[in-house]
């Protein structure tokens, strides 16, 4: 493809409805040529958004809330969104050579979905890191301050030997209460709005604590002693490769944004075909449930 859409300028100009030739959507870009921006449009009767949780709610919210050209979209839109559970302890076995840098990232897991622990259901898996980031930091390691800086405290956070550092992941099915919505910085109130999540972590703590609880146990079962982050020990801070929600699928625009065809309430031939069509934490890696819905959706536009 010889179009390359830059994501900001994607998300300001998507979705403006055109009539002058009866139904459609008009989608507007900029095209990056020369090192410059070149504004484009196309339009097309159907159109699918997928750029994911993030992405695909952002785009509505500035289509709905910001330039007005899809003004009827559902207020649910950003509500009910989930971090779907995600919680990493890492661990170190000082008698154990378990280097998380070879092998696939995730070999197995133990699945508390059916049979909670402690009331909580999720699942475990052992966690690898993908090598192209430890080939990263290899090759960057005397590369400018901040990563020497960084690479030094990875290291001493290891204790200087990643063959013993092992990853325990995990997907539970947390509260999804969050909203994702637009907002104005507080430390940059001139600047335009931007993509701002309020998440009450008090209703899946709760959670976090028993998927914390069994990685402890784990580790100490196969002779390892886990590390507690200092982001979620002090300031429960948490990082999600799975976030779900925003577009929810619902039965009405009371309760969602899609239906179950994923289709935008309000705007027939408009569809949203990613995660943030799913409506609630599912408590396991979510890709081929992403995967199984966009498919049904292809099939019901047929």
């Amino acid at each position: 493809m010889d179009k390359s859409l830059t994501h900001d300028v994607l998300l300001d100009l998507a979705g403006e409805r055109y009539f002058e030739r009866g139904a459609g959507y008009r989608v507007g870009y900029d095209e990056i040529k020369n090192g410059g921006l070149i504004p484009g449009s196309e339009t097309a009767e159907k159109v699918i958004i997928a750029a994911g949780s993030l992405g695909s709610t952002e785009l509505l919210l500035r289509c709905r809330d910001q330039h007005k050209t899809l003004p009827n979209v559902s207020q649910f839109l950003g509500h009910n969104w989930s971090s779907n559970g995600d919680f990493l302890t890492p661990a170190i076995h000082k008698h154990r050579d378990v280097s998380m840098w070879e092998g696939p990232t995730i070999t197995c897991g133990i699945d508390f979905l059916k049979e909670p622990f402690e009331g909580q259901r999720f699942t475990i898996e052992d966690g690898g890191g993908p090598d192209f980031l430890f080939n990263w930091l290899k090759a960057e390691k005397d590369r400018g301050q901040k990563i020497n800086l960084l690479i030094k405290e990875m290291n001493e956070l290891l204790q200087g030997d990643e063959r013993h550092v092992m990853l325990w992941f995990a997907n539970g099915v947390d509260a999804a209460n969050g909203r994702l919505y637009l907002r104005r910085p507080w430390f940059w109130p001139w600047h335009g709005k931007r993509l701002h999540l309020d998440w009450e972590i008090k209703k899946s703590k709760a959670l976090f604590d028993a998927i914390f609880k069994m990685h402890t146990l784990l580790a100490e079962k196969t002779g390892g002693k886990v590390i507690t982050s200092p982001l979620w020990k002090y300031f429960n801070l948490l990082i999600t490769p799975h976030p779900l929600g925003g577009c929810n699928m619902g039965r009405s625009p009371a309760d969602g944004v899609v239906n179950h065809k994923g289709e935008v309430f309000g705007y027939q031939n408009l569809y949203v075909a990613d995660g943030a069509i799913i409506p609630e934490a599912i408590g396991i890696n979510p890709s081929r449930t992403i995967a199984a819905l966009a498919e049904r959706i292809v099939e019901l536009m047929k």
